[in-house]
């Protein structure tokens, strides 16, 4: 079972940025469905949660879009910022998500940290970053106001909680399991096929 920051609230219909060459996605972006996640690295749910969007993300490869969006929390997680950075660092490498990866599973590691800098560099350099641009790309402008930026507009869209899942427009009640999950995006699927006469 996994816990989450958020109360469950029922599934609702919110009003969310479209998906744009600025967001962080993996899949196909001609995809039926659209799976939107609002997240900190960390907080200790997404991390939880990270593992059922790999999975999905394994067995859904070309069927959906899953569009990662930063949420830092930073009035709870000094840290989150900064991991954010890092990882905005690694997608310019091409290694976002393996970065998200090693945030969500090394969590306990580097939030605590006065200043996990050093953690981060550790990280890049097992996924063989260039280390130099890695860490000028962390503490960039570029990073700091997407991540800004992100934060903003999640805000502007009244999420107030990591994770929240966003399917095809509607903010889901966070899913207890991997197949109470598979079965939301299987509904959606159904829900998008043409209706046979």
């Amino acid at each position: 079972l996994v816990n989450s920051s958020s109360s469950p609230t029922g599934n609702q219909t919110v009003q969310v940025a479209n998906v744009s060459s600025k967001d962080i996605t993996n899949g196909n972006s001609k995809a039926k469905v659209t799976l939107i996640e609002y997240a900190d690295f960390q907080c200790p749910a997404c991390a939880s949660y990270n593992p059922l969007v790999n999975q999905l993300l394994a067995n859904y490869a070309n069927k959906i879009l899953y569009v990662y969006r930063m949420f830092p929390l930073t009035n709870i997680h000094p840290n989150s910022h900064i991991s954010a950075q890092g990882a905005y660092a690694a997608k310019k490498q091409g290694k976002f998500l393996e970065m998200g990866d090693l945030l969500f599973v090394n969590q306990t590691d580097w939030a605590d940290q006065s200043d996990p800098t050093q953690i981060f560099m550790g990280y890049a350099k097992k996924l063989n970053l260039n280390l130099t641009k890695f860490k000028e790309d962390m503490n960039s402008d570029e990073a700091k106001n997407y991540v800004n930026a992100s934060e903003t507009e999640a805000i502007s869209e009244g999420m107030n909680s990591t994770p929240t899942f966003v399917l095809d427009g509607v903010k889901i009640t966070n899913p207890q399991n991997y197949e109470a999950f598979k079965q939301l995006i299987d509904q959606e699927f159904n829900k998008n096929e043409p209706k046979t006469k």
